[in-house]
């Protein structure tokens, strides 16, 4: 029985639309296409079929949102590591068809923010104690693994020696609070060699990128930073200037893409990833 107005006309052609969807939908959605054949045209009748509409298509949209969600890795990483996860994430979606979703801050921001439960699936930090601390609390279900050594390199001059003893060269660096970087920068300026300089004027960005910018923009004369951020200019410091770099990745215990997660990790430290890594100035971890 058809309906003779256009109103009427115009819910038909939707119920049409919404019986072609249903063939593609999951089987539990089908078992309400009976439910909705135009038997009738009375005003509760038609009530009830929109209102058996709505519910089918809110179903269906959670459902692909859910799908969505369950696709899409997200990633956190120290501030160095930034642009090779987003070109090393960017193999892998290739590889897999996994979404990867990059977001980045200092390492020991990122770490109390998994500690407090932020929603990312993997942490990628720049140093080794952090992630290990979060598999001995139970934030992360481990192991805490090596993907990178990282280095320094000294912006804004040729020479270490002459630039690093130089008090009127104002420096960035990466705050050593929170930032291994940072850290290591601190450690090459207690040496000996540089006390005549030790009341310059030291700039600390929040993580390593923001010193970095701080140096580009001219708010200082030099930059400690990692080498990832400048590969192919600035002067290199000797790793024994400071403690070894090792930069560590571990699962969040409260992920949802558990398999997906560790997926990444075992292309982040497989050979597929090994190039990117050495093109950002990156050494193995073994």
């Amino acid at each position: 029985m058809s309906c003779p107005n256009t109103g009427a006309l115009t819910y038909n052609g939707g119920m049409n639309l919404l019986r072609h969807v249903l063939l593609i939908a999951p089987p539990c959605f089908r078992a309400l296409s009976a439910f909705l054949a135009p038997k009738n045209c009375t005003a509760n009748a038609l009530k009830l079929r929109s209102l058996a509409c709505l519910t089918v298509l809110t179903c269906l949209a959670q459902s692909s949102s859910h799908g969505a969600d369950a696709a899409e890795l997200k990633v956190a990483v120290a501030a160095n590591f930034r642009a090779a996860a987003q070109e090393i994430g960017n193999r892998f979606s290739q590889k897999t068809g996994v979404a990867v979703q990059i977001s980045s801050a200092s390492t020991g921001v990122l770490a109390a923010q998994m500690r407090r439960g932020a929603p990312f699936d993997v942490l990628l930090a720049a140093d080794r104690a952090r992630p290990q601390a979060l598999v001995d609390d139970g934030s992360s279900t481990g192991p805490a693994r090596c993907y990178a050594l990282g280095s320094l390199v000294l912006l804004g001059a040729d020479s270490l020696d002459t630039a690093l003893s130089d008090p009127n060269k104002s420096l960035a660096i990466a705050n050593p609070r929170s930032a291994p970087y940072g850290a290591a920068a601190m450690a090459v300026l207690a040496r000996e060699d540089f006390a005549a300089a030790s009341n310059r004027r030291v700039v600390r960005g929040s993580n390593v990128q923001q010193a970095l910018q701080f140096y580009t923009s001219g708010g200082a004369d030099l930059a400690l930073v990692a080498r990832s951020l400048s590969p192919d200019s600035g002067v290199p410091v000797p790793s024994e200037w400071h403690s070894r770099i090792e930069q560590y990745a571990v699962l969040n215990a409260r992920s949802h893409n558990a398999d997906d997660a560790r997926a990444f990790l075992d292309y982040l430290t497989g050979p597929s990833a090994a190039p990117v890594l050495a093109s950002f100035g990156y050494q193995p971890c073994s």
